[in-house]
């Protein structure tokens, strides 16, 4: 496939999403990009807990030596 066959493709894939989530807020482009933006927000929080949570796992990651009989 071309560049600009699978551009052109991408675009009228996005614009499809985006006549979809209109259509969701009944045509009211304010709710759908406030729902967009809010979708943004909470993956970023969502994102910074994972990204804390893995620097947490790391730093407590400790070596045990086992000894045996």
């Amino acid at each position: 496939m071309r560049p600009q066959t699978a551009e052109k493709l991408a675009e009228e894939t996005l614009r499809g999403e985006v006549d979809a989530v209109v259509a969701f807020h009944q045509g009211d482009i304010r709710a759908a990009i406030t729902t967009l933006l809010l979708d943004c927000h909470h993956l970023r929080l969502q994102l910074a807990l994972i990204d804390k949570g893995e620097s947490r796992s790391m730093a407590c990651e400790h070596t045990t030596t086992f000894k045996g009989p």
